[in-house]
């Protein structure tokens, strides 16, 4: 069995396109291995990491009660 790697989109009718140059290099029958992730084009989410304060005036802290499971 040949290996050949390119990146394709899934369209509409759930087919994906194979390019030309690896149509002879393949033949009728194959087996797909998808792997989803990101393209170049997306946008990666970054967290929002902002910072939060705490009143802790009068807060009574009991480590045992803490630890306690």
């Amino acid at each position: 069995m040949n290996a050949v790697e390119f990146q394709s989109t899934i369209r509409d009718d759930g087919s994906i396109f194979v390019p030309r140059e690896y149509k002879d290099r393949v033949g009728k029958y194959v087996k797909v291995i998808l792997l989803s992730g990101e393209t170049e084009n997306d946008e990666k989410e970054i967290p929002d990491f902002s910072s939060i304060r705490i009143k802790t005036k009068g807060f009574k802290f009991d480590r045992e009660e803490a630890n306690e499971r």
